[in-house]
């Protein structure tokens, strides 16, 4: 073996062995580094813009859209989150002292099903104490973890803070180190960009309203715990084709059972309003152009595959690995032809 063969190889085995050891220095902070650079990559127009209207000054315009991102984002969210944890423990009660109120309204929904389908079955009880199990410990689990809640959010911030000042630095060594033409390279970049703006949106942004207009609906009509069940059904909603069905069904039955008749079908025409009106205007509005090539089949199973790997942060991350396939085949593609 020659030497300059030998010296390519050492080169690649120190290479990857230093990128391992990276790998799992960084590991610890994978979901802190990645919310950081989605904010960053949302909020960076605005950014540019503050920064022009001070005059170039990058740190200032960073450290007001940061400040901005924590007052009305961040502690909204940690604010509803709390308010999500006392709903899910009052439910917890509920479930515990009235099992015949759940009982009632299965024995609604599941009787005039098994007409049709006598094999059809469910357990109602189960599945409102599983999805309030699961919401209410991952939630007991940043209240009792506050501090860790507290540094995690701090080092997120700073992270945010370098990505939107020193974003367009870190763009231009990953152009100058990328081993692609600079065009599959700014191809790459621009996708993975269009891709998080409108994954964002259309999820995080669509979610939202659906939520509101969930608690909104269900406040109005007295159901019991309607933020519990708004942000329940945001999370839900935030999967394509799927909607808030999960939600308006026992909200509906439980309206029926309790012979508010009028409410519940009222509460089934506000399902059916949101449903067409998210699906067919704010979906198409906010997911713009950045999904494009991507049936809503494969998107939806990106973003249940993403959950499934990555957790929560699966909504975007999904998304974003099946449009970095899509940037593979066009260079590819574009490799072939040449």
């Amino acid at each position: 073996m020659d030497n300059s063969r030998l010296e390519t190889l050492s080169l690649i085995g120190l290479v990857s062995g230093v990128f391992i050891l990276l790998f799992f220095v960084f590991a610890p902070f994978f979901q802190i580094l990645t919310i950081a650079a989605i904010l960053a990559i949302s909020t960076y127009t605005p950014y540019k813009k503050l920064a022009g209207f001070l005059g170039g000054s990058k740190t200032i315009a960073a450290t007001s859209i940061v400040f901005l991102v924590l007052i009305f984002f961040i502690v909204p969210v940690l604010l509803l989150g709390w308010q999500v944890f006392l709903q899910a423990q009052n439910l917890v009660i509920s479930l515990q002292d009235n099992p015949q109120y759940f009982q009632n309204i299965q024995n609604s929904i599941v009787s005039p099903i098994q007409h049709l389908l006598p094999s059809f079955s469910l357990n109602l009880n189960q599945y409102v104490a599983n999805v309030v199990s699961f919401v209410s410990n991952n939630l007991a689990g940043l209240v009792t973890g506050t501090f860790t809640v507290i540094i995690q959010t701090f080092l997120m911030l700073f992270a945010f803070f370098f990505f939107l000042r020193d974003g367009e630095k870190l763009l231009a060594t990953v152009q100058k180190l990328s081993p692609f033409k600079a065009q599959h390279t700014d191809d790459i970049l621009l996708r993975l960009k269009r891709t998080t703006d409108s994954v964002v949106k259309g999820t995080v942004y669509v979610s939202l309203i659906r939520g509101a207009l969930i608690i909104l609906g269900f406040y109005f009509l007295g159901i019991p715990n309607a933020i519990f069940w708004g942000t329940i059904g945001a999370i839900v909603a935030a999967l394509p084709a799927l909607g808030s069905i999960l939600v308006f069904i026992p909200a509906v039955a439980y309206l029926y059972v309790t012979g508010q008749i009028g409410f519940a079908i009222g509460l089934t025409l506000l399902g059916i309003f949101i449903a067409i009106f998210t699906d067919n205007f704010l979906t198409s509005y906010f997911f713009g152009k950045g999904l494009e090539e991507m049936p809503e089949i494969f998107v939806l199973f990106s973003i249940i595959g993403g959950i499934l790997f990555f957790g929560p942060l699966g909504f975007i991350l999904g998304p974003l690995v099946l449009s970095l396939f899509i940037s593979m085949l066009h260079i590819y593609k574009a490799f072939y032809r040449a």
